[in-house]
């Protein structure tokens, strides 16, 4: 019996371990039901003044990107407000990450941006 309880406790700290580990290491959690898709910037605006989430007065860069669902439905429009201070520049025509969610498609956000985005000459290069 005492071997059951101390492997039973010896399971609990295994998963706490994986769970500790996982929230330390910064990754983010998808939502169940959210895909990921890549979207263009097709506007950039700012800085504008307005309010910010608490009411407060600020300056932000507004960013817009349109994409398209896995399904090939859309185009759709991701909008982001970025502090002028974040120092996160997008330049019209840049690939972005856009989450959605596949219940609601039209509720897209950026998550992130595309570092590197492989030309058509880029393939011939590799396939050479």
């Amino acid at each position: 019996m005492w071997i059951a309880v101390i492997v039973g406790f010896g399971l609990v700290l295994v998963i706490t371990t994986c769970i500790i580990a996982d929230v330390v290491a910064g990754r983010p959690r998808r939502k169940a039901g959210s895909e990921l898709t890549v979207g263009v910037v097709t506007r950039v605006r700012g800085p504008l003044r307005g309010q910010a989430d608490g009411g407060a007065p600020s300056e932000f860069i507004e960013v817009t990107a349109q994409y398209y669902t896995r399904g090939s439905e859309g185009p759709f429009e991701a909008v982001r407000r970025f502090p002028v201070s974040a120092g996160k520049l997008y330049a019209k025509g840049e690939r972005v990450v856009v989450s959605y969610d596949c219940r609601q498609p039209r509720r897209g956000q950026m998550t992130g941006r595309i570092p590197y985005w492989p030309r058509k000459t880029d393939q011939v290069r590799q396939s050479q």
